[in-house]
């Protein structure tokens, strides 16, 4: 589903050149789930920001679905990422203004769709806070905001989910009940790529890729 071949990524930063993707060559099959592995400055975020079209690379070749991506212009990585990609994010990124239900239905207002209500509740249910869905975030749990945010990232029925640190602002029972929710919404057939500092997490994922200094080891 997901193809790189050859990606780098360089940035410079005042007088010094940054190299944090140094030629990957990854694929990413349909209906995987992935954990990407390895220390802090080894390209993680960076190669998931190229996967999911919020960053485009200095060099190299990216295909979704066979087609590549990336020397897109930016309209076109925006129907992308609204027709066939969700995030979630170690912040939960949630407005405190607005309720749950409102919360989850947000990238459909920027997509200028209307809510089926019937299916947000039933993602609200999923995520096992339908009772709550008129709560605010400051009156939930930093658990319970998590999943909010993966059922805002499900709201347009997402062909891959990519979770960069997911689990990274929580103790262990909610890293558990969150790594289950991306589990379950894996055995519907989403595929799923989760950057992670938390080895367990990612041990019980189908297959771990680890970087090194922006590239894979094998």
């Amino acid at each position: 589903m997901i193809e790189l071949h050859g990606i780098q990524k360089n940035y410079v930063r005042g007088a010094e050149a940054v190299h944090a993707l140094r030629g990957v060559d990854l694929e990413i099959g349909k209906g995987e789930f992935v954990s990407v592995v390895g220390p802090s400055g080894s390209g993680k975020t960076t190669m998931l920001h190229i996967m999911g079209c919020l960053d485009q690379p200095s060099m190299g070749v990216m295909k979704i679905d066979g087609a590549a991506v990336d020397q897109l212009p930016e309209k076109e990585l925006v129907r992308i990422r609204r027709e066939k990609i969700g995030f979630v994010f170690q912040q939960f990124h949630l407005i405190p203004g607005l309720s749950v239900y409102e919360n989850v239905t947000l990238p459909l207002l920027f997509a200028r769709r209307e809510a089926d209500e019937e299916k947000i509740r039933r993602l609200l249910s999923l995520i096992g806070l339908d009772s709550r869905r008129r709560h605010h975030p400051n009156q939930l749990s930093g658990g319970e905001m998590q999943r909010v945010a993966v059922a805002r990232a499900m709201v347009n029925d997402p062909e891959v989910l990519f979770a960069d640190e997911p689990t990274g602002n929580l103790d262990t029972e909610n890293s558990d009940r969150i790594f289950d929710l991306l589990s379950a919404l894996h055995d519907r057939g989403l595929t799923i790529v989760m950057v992670t500092h938390n080895n367990e997490l990612a041990m019980r994922s189908q297959r771990i890729i680890r970087l090194q200094d922006g590239q894979v080891q094998n």
